[in-house]
Formats: structure tokens, sequence, C-alpha cells
């Protein structure tokens, strides 16, 4: 396990070192973003690799696999087609709906107080301050 671990962290972290080095062509403080980004997986991997190689030291009898991952991916990638046929905010209120309950938010109250705030959020920033169209559906 600590091999895979090892591997697993630095073909991140030498991705990441790729992302800095091709963003650095980009002009006009167009590589704050990227090189950001790509700063923050580097540490991350790195906290990832450490926190492993603490817990490799105890012997784990009991293996599970945990499938929550990929079924939030599958989620996702619903969602992103779900953007083209239904609009960006009609898909992104069934989208939060559907993967806070998948994620054990219970509380209606909550979710719906979140997207209450969230989605104008959202609105203001995209469509006002950043002036960019978002995917219209036939719903909006």
């Amino acid at each position: 396990m600590h091999k895979v671990t090892l591997i697993r962290n630095l073909f991140i972290f030498f991705i990441s070192i790729g992302v800095i080095v091709l963003s650095r062509e980009y002009t006009d403080y167009a590589n704050l973003l990227p090189t950001f980004c790509a700063i923050s997986i580097i540490v991350f991997s790195i906290l990832d690799y450490i926190q492993n190689s603490k817990f490799n030291n105890l012997k784990i009898q009991k293996i599970y696999i945990n499938f929550r991952p990929y079924v939030i991916l599958f989620i996702s990638i619903i969602y992103v087609i779900l953007i083209i046929l239904l609009g960006f905010f009609v898909s992104t209120i069934i989208y939060f709906i559907i993967s806070s309950f998948y994620l054990g938010v219970k509380n209606y109250k909550h979710i719906f107080v979140t997207l209450i705030i969230l989605i104008p959020l959202m609105y203001a920033f995209f469509v006002i301050f950043l002036k960019t169209s978002l995917p219209k559906g036939f719903l909006i």
C-alpha cells in the first residue's frame, strides 16, 4: 500500500508541476489561478502521503469498497448533461438537492435555505459581475 500511495502522489505531483510550467506562458496574470490550484494540489498530495504513511503502519484487517465517489461522479456527469438540456440554474438546483440527500443531509430546511442563498449569489457572480452567458435550457 505504501508504494501505491507514493506512486499516486508522485504522479499527481508531476502533473501539477506540468500545469505550473505550462501556465507560465499565459499573459496578463492568467497563470495565477492554474498556478495556485497546482500548488494547492501539491500541498494536499504531500499531506495525503504523510497521513497515509502514518496509517500504513497500522494493520487494518477489514477492507471494504466505498462506492460513494463513483456514485457522485455518475451524478456529476448527469449534471453536466442536464446543464445543456435544462439550463444551468435548474440543473444546479436538481444536482444540489440530489447530491445533498445522497451525502446524508436530511434537513430540508438547510438544503432550501442554502439554495435560496446560493442561486442568487451564483447569478450575481456569473451573470452580473463576470457578464458571462450561462447555458440556457428549455426551462430557462
